[in-house]
């Protein structure tokens, strides 16, 4: 349970004396360039666009839908093995077993009623609204219905430039062995039913899809599990297509492609998702085959299964050591538009602006991903409640602009970097992170983002084997609790920022290596206390701070090996004295005189009094008490 930032930087030794600490020679610790003797960034908010669309989605009428089940004069349609060809508007019902359906007449106003209705086709398709296209359809399902199609090349169901919606208390099970289950080229929407896919391509795929109070199980697919795609003439964004709603939906998957992708939004209040996600790896030697790009060979064998590595790794290795996925595989994912260009028909064009949002209000996630968990590309992701427990070997929560959390609890137990975005901003929530690489990371390519990570609430842990908190412009903290438990290797830090880190409120506790050690900068509202010192401190020993009276402010259990220890709490007044304890041992004693405050031994300069050789040995578990705060010196 971790999250990381990313620092490197060289360290800069000198001499002090400051009363109480121990006998040994004392080490400062001046942070980077910009941090414990510099001035860090304190960086506006970003702009929030994921307000304005969230008004558009939130405000979901399903009733009349719901309550459109009616079987009122309907036409029984008898049990037939051949087709049954409907060319007049109305209401039909299907109970038996039938070879099909088909439309037989453009732009028809249907009611289908399936009540324990059959169809299999081995050509063609089961339920065919393709020739005769346009067609509004209801499907309202009574007890258990099924469609199976084992038609080379062909959808299951396939509505073009039409409508279907989905209705009833019953079941409906579609399996398609030659392309997507459901296939509408409008909208799709599903309210009160229950529905169980299986397909060769996309379960479902649509031009926008809404649905709410319902159950749909995708068993399997070659694809995605639900694929909302613009229509291809669309030259902007837009939050009238291609777009994914769910609400109060039992949604679980099992893809080769995406669990969930959109063109636009994606917007997720209520339910349950159980996000399952495989993709296929293939050496760097069959990149033209696959049509994969170079930068994608990013991961390595590691045992039975793989590995991602950073892009400046890969020059390491050769390329029958280098694997890349034939596919994305993402959880859930959205942008960008895509349309052909019409001047080349060979190339696309894609619309790189707008307000590509995913937004998450609440619900259950559990999200098992080879690639990224969940990914808004080239937008924003913003979660604001629900349960979250995120398995991948990608990214768990990123988006290309800004990522924002301001609730929900979030354990992340496998990642390569936990939260990213060009901008992270966290208000709130329970965050728990554990990354191969970064734990919460603020990194663009866009020229015009300067990435910041503000974090104003929550309580955040990070468990990293790169930085674990890692800022390419600044770091700003005014609130929230955040354990940063960083790399055993010096080549990385617990804390990095190329801007800088302001520490204005909250509670810091965060320990790592040294050699890369980034301290927070002397423009900081709030004191710090750097703590460094040669040997390491082992694995489950209890680190705890204790005022004058000797009151314990925290007590934190480090995961890992360390050697430094950054502390800042509301507690750390100026003119107030403390004692840094490593289990019963005291590492040392100091007052705050200044806004940072750099204690401890370092190199070959001795042990500290009372200091084990080795470093020192564990103790019971602990936790925050009254919080933490400002140290200086």
């Amino acid at each position: 349970m971790k999250r990381i930032l990313i620092l490197i930087w060289t360290l800069v030794l000198s001499m002090c004396v400051l009363a109480g600490c121990g006998g040994g020679e004392n080490f400062v610790n001046p942070g980077d360039y910009l941090g414990g003797g510099g001035t860090g960034e304190v960086a506006d908010s970003a702009d929030d666009v994921t307000g304005e669309v969230k008004k558009e989605f939130s405000d979901e009428d399903f009733s009349e839908l719901s309550g459109n089940t009616s079987t009122d004069g309907a036409t029984t349609v008898d049990s037939s093995s051949e087709v049954y060809t409907i060319s007049e508007d109305g209401t039909y019902r299907f109970s038996g077993s039938y070879g099909g359906i088909a439309f037989g007449a453009k732009n028809l106003q249907l009611h289908l009623i399936f009540d324990g209705a059959t169809i299999t086709v081995a050509e063609g398709i089961a339920l065919d609204g393709k020739t005769n296209k346009g067609a509004e359809v209801v499907l309202t399902l009574l007890g258990e219905n099924s469609i199976v199609s084992t038609a080379e090349g062909e959808n299951a169901v396939h509505i073009k430039e039409g409508t279907l919606s989905l209705n009833g208390e019953g079941s409906l099970s579609v399996e398609s062995g030659g392309k997507n289950a459901i296939k509408v080229d409008k909208e799709l929407t599903v309210v009160d039913c229950a529905l169980s896919l299986t397909a060769a391509n996309h379960a479902i795929s649509a031009r926008s899809v809404a649905a709410a109070n319902c159950e749909i199980n995708v068993l399997s697919a070659g694809k995605d599990g639900i694929n909302a795609e613009c229509d291809d003439e669309t030259t902007a964004f837009t939050t009238q297509e291609g777009y994914v709603y769910l609400k109060n939906v039992d949604y679980s998957c099992a893809t080769e492609g995406d669990g969930i992708q959109a063109d636009t939004v994606v917007y997720l209040d209520g339910g349950n998702y159980n996000i399952k996600t495989t993709g296929t790896f293939v050496p760097k030697t069959q990149m033209s085959q696959y049509g994969i790009d170079a930068d994608d060979f990013k991961y390595i064998q590691s045992g039975n299964t793989y590995q991602r590595i950073a892009s400046d790794e890969t020059g390491r290795y050769t390329v029958n050591q280098l694997y890349g996925l034939v596919q994305g595989c993402k959880g859930i994912k959205v942008g960008e538009i895509e349309y052909p260009d019409p001047n080349d028909a060979d190339k696309e064009i894609t619309v790189t602006e707008g307000d590509y949002s995913i937004i998450i209000e609440s619900g259950t996630f559990t999200i098992d991903s080879t690639d990224d968990a969940v990914h808004a590309n080239s937008g924003n992701l913003s979660v604001g409640g629900g349960t979250f427990t995120i398995s991948t070997f990608d990214d768990a929560l990123t988006s290309d602009n800004l990522t924002k959390i301001t609730g929900g609890e979030i354990t992340v137990t496998k990642s390569y970097e936990g939260v990213e975005g060009g901008y992270v901003e966290i208000a709130g929530g329970t965050i728990n992170i554990t990354a191969s690489d970064d734990g919460i990371n603020a990194a663009s390519d866009d020229t015009r983002v300067t990435e910041h990570i503000i974090i104003s609430g929550g309580d955040i842990s990070v468990n990293a084997e790169g930085d674990g908190v890692d800022s390419n412009g600044s770091i700003h903290m005014t609130g929230g609790t955040l354990i940063v438990f960083g790399p055993t290797s010096g080549e990385n830090s617990a804390l990095d920022a190329d801007r800088g880190i302001v520490i204005d409120g909250g509670n810091l506790f965060a320990v790592g290596p040294l050699g890369m050690v980034e301290t927070p900068a002397n423009n900081s509202k709030q004191n710090v206390l750097s703590y460094a010192q040669n040997q390491r401190i082992s694995a489950n020993t209890v680190l705890s701070l204790t005022n004058e009276e000797g009151t314990p402010i925290f007590s934190v259990t480090v995961a890992k090996n360390c050697q430094s220890v950054i502390v800042s709490c509301p507690e750390l007044a100026m003119g107030k004295s403390f004692k840094l304890y490593g289990g019963d041992t005291e590492l040392c004693a100091f007052t705050v005189s200044s806004v940072i405050t750099s204690v401890g031994s370092q190199g070959n300069m001795g042990n500290p009094s009372g200091m084990p050789p080795g470093g020192f040995g564990g103790g019971p578990g602990g936790g925050f008490g009254g919080g933490m705060g400002p140290g200086g010196r």
